[in-house]
């Protein structure tokens, strides 16, 4: 669960920002999620399945079970992405009325998650100019999902790229791009959810005990590559065309 959270997303984040960017950051999620799942779930028993005992099985009988498990699969996935999405809109729009209510129109889930994530984007090396942007940013990216904050964060991009007044540095869009590249989002904790048990019924009980403390290793071991992103960043050797 741990390492699935922090792999890059299927869909074509590179017309959203950097490509190289978004590989580099998926392979260096790799050892980092191992690395943050053997902290937060240590291994003390010896495994009862080992490389030896798990290539004993059957190709045909593992594609055709595949096959007829993956149907369950996705409309599992399905209805948990949908109730998720839909349950965190439902609380953005009400932060939106109680913030007219009180003649702050401009309270709304993003300047919340902003000053929440803002010392978290600032460890990670962003200037402090930046913290609120990329703060921002992070918490679409956790409430959310990843696809939000990239599409967000092209729009920065664009701004700057255009030339207008904009304290938006090349060195915070790329700790922002590492920051953001992973599944580790409450949406995704609801696709794993149904995902995986749908797979295995019987551990509904340890994979929904499992799946919040996935999340955050998942979010740690993103922001590891961000901060390892921005102390390489300070030597220039990243830095856009």
């Amino acid at each position: 669960i741990h390492y699935c959270y922090t792999q890059l997303p299927s869909m074509d984040l590179a017309s959203f920002v950097s490509a190289s960017h978004l590989l580099t950051a998926s392979v260096m999620s790799a050892p980092a999620s191992l690395a943050m799942s053997k902290l937060f779930w240590p291994e003390t028993e010896k495994p009862t399945v080992t490389l030896r005992t798990g290539l004993q099985i059957n190709l045909l009988e593992a594609a055709s079970q595949g096959a007829s498990t993956s149907i369950l699969l996705v409309a599992n996935i399905a209805v948990n992405l949908i109730s998720f999405l839909a349950l965190l809109a439902f609380v953005d729009s009400a932060l939106s009325w109680v913030g007219n209510l009180f003649d702050y129109p401009q309270l709304n889930f993003e300047n919340i998650c902003a000053y929440v994530f803002m010392p978290f984007s600032f460890m990670m090396g962003v200037d402090w100019e930046d913290s609120f942007i990329v703060g921002g940013l992070l918490g679409y990216k956790t409430f959310f999902n990843e696809f939000v904050a990239y599409e967000r964060l092209s729009k920065l991009i664009h701004i700057r790229e255009k030339g207008y007044v904009f304290v938006f540095q090349v060195r915070s869009e790329v700790i922002a791009t590492y920051a953001l590249c992973g599944f580790a989002n409450f949406g995704s904790l609801g696709l794993v959810i149904g995902g995986l048990t749908s797979i295995a019924p019987s551990k509904k009980k340890e994979i929904a005990g499992g799946a919040f403390r996935a999340m955050i290793a998942g979010t740690v071991a993103c922001f590891m590559t961000a901060c390892v992103a921005g102390t390489v960043d300070n030597f220039g050797v990243f830095y856009r065309q």
